[in-house]
């Protein structure tokens, strides 16, 4: 166990000093949400969708944020360290069930040790934002090993068994794969357990599991449930092209899991359209091969069949059965690694009756009263009196013993050294992955560069280019991801902020009008369009855009800043230090919100609120020219006033 524990902290001790990457901008950095306790209420109403950045309903997730930016605020570290014990949790837990599952010592340290430094399991170790597989994961792995104890005790309704229910309850609002937990339990209970009579008793080992499948779907799908996941659809927006994609993509999972290089951030699987697609064929072809050898796995060995069996229930979920936004990515591994690696420990080759870990050879000596059988079989035997009965000693069954074991043995030792071949290798290849996820520059350059057609890698290696002032080199990269997919929302917004910024405003406007035109309520989108009306003085059409974003995305703090700004210039101060004490309400660090309030008190003759708000933006930033012209000039009209 302490093995275990020290290999998976140490493979992703760099990890630890990593910035934040890929959606953490969005679920972490730029999410006040988690930044105030006054929120948690809303993890239970149908604000979360709003606030929480999370398509799908998950409040123990974001719970966990809630907690890592109490505890961290947002020094990265803290995040990736919690990330990182939460995959070693999983690997040790993964011990204990194998454990349990196999009662196989070595087979269950065999499955931790590969869990806990597989490379394909990277991805949800780095990125904070994919927590969400970790934690469904661990609840999953500890709701079976307490059923398992439950199951052992034959007692209806036990602590063990209410814990398992609990912690499958928690899983399921960690992330929606853990709904297969009660199909994994079953095909337990039918393979290896064997309870296929005792009806009532599974009926009430199954019951609580039933009861609260039934709560969380009525609470996902009709009391929390969020409109936008009905917009997603099948590739090609067929049933037929969605099956021969979603082959190619089953295959390119295993082939991840028996060779995990060339790993991407973003994987482009193209659409199959034809039965006589060569990637199709291939693909079909490796998958029937797998099946052909599994079935014969299922007469040599339950366990490992059951293993296999865990890969792919787990796997369903996300095999684009019922459509989802990311058809393939290596966090959609993380449980179904689960199952490869318990079917790795079965397959190892590892022999537990040879004495490989210190078992002695049992003796070839045997004790009999008489030797009348053994005549009758032909064995020659040496007899001696010893204490009143007759020793006997079978050479040639000795001789045979000694060769099976010493056979046994080295079959161990060969698995023993493959195992911790692969294991260096894979805790390799994870310190090295670890380095790509060190920040947004290194990871997309990364992964455009081992997938050229990943749109979304160029998409945002363009911000990265245009945050940077390389305005003509973020166009570059953002047309070349429209030319990808040209009807990706946030390139042609991205676009248009990069043609605003370098002047270009008929181009700007064009790109943030297309991008309201593949979605009316895009927020970043209305904001923008805001900003290049403000800059361009239709205050009235500004105005109208920081509210239609405003609608859309309630928290969205420079929205209310940008309103703020613009209410300021049309005179209407009161309006604006409410937009500006809303995006302060939301981001609370937010120095130009604070600036404009205090522009806004300045005007409308309430010094003393404006001097507050200025010295905050100088306790920000203590060089802020404006901020000090305003505190100037209020010592100016209160020096003026007591003249007077």
């Amino acid at each position: 166990m302490v093995i275990i524990a020290a290999t998976s902290q140490l493979v992703y001790l760099n990890s630890l000093s990593n910035h934040f990457a890929y959606d953490d901008e969005f679920t972490i950095v730029n999410n006040y949400f988690i930044k105030t306790w006054t929120n948690l209420p809303s993890l239970f109403s149908r604000a979360y969708f709003k606030y929480s950045g999370e398509l799908s309903y998950r409040p123990v997730v974001t719970l966990s944020y809630f907690i890592d930016y109490a505890l961290w605020q947002l020094n990265p570290l803290g995040f990736h360290l919690t990330n990182s014990i939460l995959h070693t949790f999983n690997a040790v837990f993964l011990f204990f069930l194998s454990m349990q599952l196999f009662n196989g010592r070595v087979i269950a340290f065999l499955a931790a040790i590969l869990f806990a430094c597989h490379p394909v399991l990277s991805e949800a170790v780095n990125a904070v934002s994919y927590r969400e597989d970790l934690l469904g994961t661990a609840f999953i792995i500890v709701a079976f090993f307490l059923y398992l104890s439950a199951s052992k005790k034959e007692l209806p309704f036990s602590r063990s068994y209410f814990c398992s229910v609990v912690c499958y309850l928690f899983g399921l609002f960690s992330k929606e794969i853990t709904i297969t937990l009660p199909f994994l339990i079953f095909i337990y209970d039918i393979l290896l357990a064997k309870k296929r009579n005792h009806i009532y008793r599974l009926l009430c080992n199954y019951s609580g599991y039933i009861c609260i499948t039934i709560l969380y779907l009525a609470i996902r799908f009709v009391i929390l449930h969020n409109p936008a996941e009905s917009h997603v659809s099948y590739p090609g927006d067929s049933v037929l092209v969605n099956y021969m994609t979603m082959t190619k993509v089953l295959a390119s999972y295993m082939k991840l899991l028996f060779f995990p290089f060339s790993l991407c951030a973003d994987y482009v699987m193209p659409h199959s359209y034809s039965f006589l697609d060569m990637s199709f064929v291939l693909s079909f072809l490796l998958l029937s091969s797998v099946i052909i050898i599994v079935m014969r796995m299922y007469s040599c060995s339950k366990t490992a069949f059951f293993s296999f069996l865990w890969f792919i229930i787990s796997l369903l979920p996300v095999l684009n059965i019922v459509p989802i936004e990311n058809i393939m990515a290596e966090r959609y591994l993380y449980l179904p690694a689960l199952g490869f690696c318990m079917l790795a420990g079965n397959l190892s080759g590892y022999d537990k009756s040879s004495g490989f870990f210190g078992k002695s050879l049992r003796s070839p000596y045997r004790m009999d009263h008489g030797h009348a059988d053994n005549q009758r079989a032909g064995i020659k035997e040496y007899r001696g009196k010893v204490g009143g009965h007759v020793s006997h000693y079978d050479s040639s069954s000795f001789v045979n013993i000694v060769a099976g074991k010493e056979r046994a043995f080295l079959r161990n030792t060969v698995a023993v050294a493959m195992v911790t071949l692969v294991g260096i290798i894979f805790s390799i290849t994870v310190v090295r992955r670890n380095y790509i996820w060190i920040d947004q520059t290194v990871l997309w350059t990364n992964t455009a560069k081992i997938s050229p057609d990943s749109f979304k890698s160029h998409n945002n290696l363009g911000n990265l280019f245009r945050d940077a002032g390389r305005f003509d080199e973020a166009i570059v990269e953002l047309k070349h991801a429209l030319q990808l997919y040209d009807k990706y929302i946030d390139a042609h917004n991205n676009l248009g902020v990069t043609y605003r910024k370098k002047g270009m405003i008929n181009e700007a406007l064009s790109e943030y009008q297309r991008a309201l035109q593949l979605n009316p309520h895009y927020p970043y989108a209305h904001n923008n369009l805001g900003v290049l009306y403000a800059k361009s003085g239709f205050l009235d059409l500004a105005i109208g855009e920081f509210t239609k974003a405003i609608t859309d995305k309630p928290d969205y703090f420079d929205a209310h800043n940008n309103l703020g700004a613009t209410y300021i210039k049309k005179g209407l101060y009161e309006k604006a230090a409410d937009e500006c004490l809303e995006a302060i309400k939301y981001n609370n660090r937010y120095k130009d919100a604070y600036y404009n309030l205090a522009a806004a008190y300045f005007n409308s003759k309430q010094f003393d609120k404006a001097l507050d708000a200025s010295k905050r933006v100088l306790f920000m930033d203590p060089n802020h020219h404006d901020a000090h012209e305003i505190i100037n000039l209020i010592r100016k009209q209160k020096g003026h006033a007591e003249k007077q």
